[in-house]
């Protein structure tokens, strides 16, 4: 098991003018002198990642969305850097889509963002930063289409059991559009993507030793099925695991 003073971690939240794209900011140093192998589950977002040995950026990438885990070397005395952003941000941010790396990683040149310019040596002031970077590229509210600002503002904040149909209805926006447009930008129909959310969602009760399902699965035959689909393993597996391959549990806040 990985010791706890051997891992370090934090996260920053994004400023109001930017939580419709941004989930988050992160910080994750590797602090002893050896590799180590973690898991990543689905989570719903996908991610701009720079990742820092001795102050060298060793790796820049983006991310899709991942619809199973992936199992990533964490190499030693190693600083990544994260940005999680919501499904709206292919659009408005990056002006592209990202289903062409679904389930996979592009790696991006140092100007991509102009990333090499940045000043690494202090965490907030590195998000200030990013949120400066990222301030400059988004429209003007006017200029952006109210149906995708209801979409990530309710997808990120209603957090109970719901269907697809239940969505479109909330937002009055129809379910064959926001499929159309799930699928344009991110690969996968809004259905799929309710699933990768509700069973994010249901880590907390793993976390917590909690096996049966509180709520959105039929039984716990269907409960097990479908977090081993997106982990790889079984709850009670995810529960035992989380304090070593699976350690992004330890860091889910409660919503």
């Amino acid at each position: 098991m990985m010791s706890p003073e051997l891992h370090a971690y934090t996260e920053v939240y994004p400023s109001k003018l930017l939580e419709d794209f941004v989930g988050m900011y992160w910080r994750s140093e590797n602090l002893s002198n050896e590799a180590y192998k973690i898991t990543i589950c689905p989570d719903g977002y996908f991610k701009l990642i720079i990742q820092v040995i001795e102050g060298k950026i060793i790796s820049y990438f983006m991310t899709g969305l991942w619809l199973n885990e992936i199992e990533v070397v964490i190499q030693p005395k190693m600083i990544t850097y994260g940005i999680k952003f919501k499904i709206i941000a292919p659009e408005y941010i990056f002006k592209r889509e990202i289903k062409s790396i679904l389930n996979s990683v592009e790696q991006l040149p140092l100007s991509y963002f102009e990333i090499d310019q940045l000043d690494f040596s202090n965490f907030p002031k590195l998000v200030t930063q990013f949120e400066a970077l990222l301030f400059e590229k988004i429209p003007p509210k006017e200029d952006m289409r109210s149906n995708r600002l209801r979409l990530s503002q309710f997808l990120y904040t209603k957090y109970s059991d719901i269907q697809a149909s239940e969505v479109a209805n909330q937002i009055y926006w129809s379910q064959r559009e926001i499929n159309r447009y799930l699928n344009k930008y991110l690969g996968i129909s809004l259905k799929k993507y309710l699933n990768i959310q509700k069973c994010y969602r249901a880590y907390l009760q793993i976390r917590e030793g909690k096996f049966f399902p509180e709520k959105g699965f039929f039984d716990q035959a269907h409960f097990i099925r479908e977090v081993k689909k997106h982990t790889g393993q079984t709850p009670r597996n995810l529960f035992k695991k989380q304090n070593d391959q699976f350690i992004q549990l330890k860091n889910i806040k409660k919503l």
